[in-house]
């Protein structure tokens, strides 16, 4: 996101919310915003919002449904909310709209959650562990 100068703009357990400006050189050839580009602020908000938790999650599908298009020079804004958690999966929904909070594109995306933690085991509590 700091190549895009994209930020993090809030984040909790299961849930985060990325904005990302828009410029001339990311559109397509109809002038609107790339579609990689909308991709890249719900994967965004996704990577966050599902190794929120503290465990190392990677993504295994992102699905995007593009819905309208976003102006160039507009800030997108990508949520993306957990839908599900197990053990070794989560599932989110990512919703991106524009500077008029119309929706760009939602994405359905799919988590693996490994064993492994952010910073190592040892910095979470045992009961944080067990529970998440």
């Amino acid at each position: 996101m700091r190549h895009l100068d994209g930020q993090l703009a809030a984040w909790g357990p299961g849930w985060a919310e990325v904005q990302l400006p828009t410029a001339p050189p990311q559109g397509n050839l109809v002038g609107t915003v790339h579609g990689a580009i909308v991709t890249a602020a719900a994967d965004a908000a996704f990577e966050v919002a599902c190794n929120s938790w503290g465990r190392v999650a990677v993504a295994t599908s992102i699905t995007v449904f593009f819905t309208a298009p976003a102006a160039l020079g507009t800030v997108l804004t990508a949520t993306a909310t957990e839908v599900s958690r197990g053990r070794r999966t989560a599932s989110y929904r990512i919703d991106v709209v524009d500077d008029a909070g119309a929706l760009v594109a939602w994405v359905q995306a799919l988590a693996h959650r490994t064993s492994r933690w952010h910073l190592g085991a040892a910095r979470w509590p045992h009961d944080w562990r067990e529970r998440y």
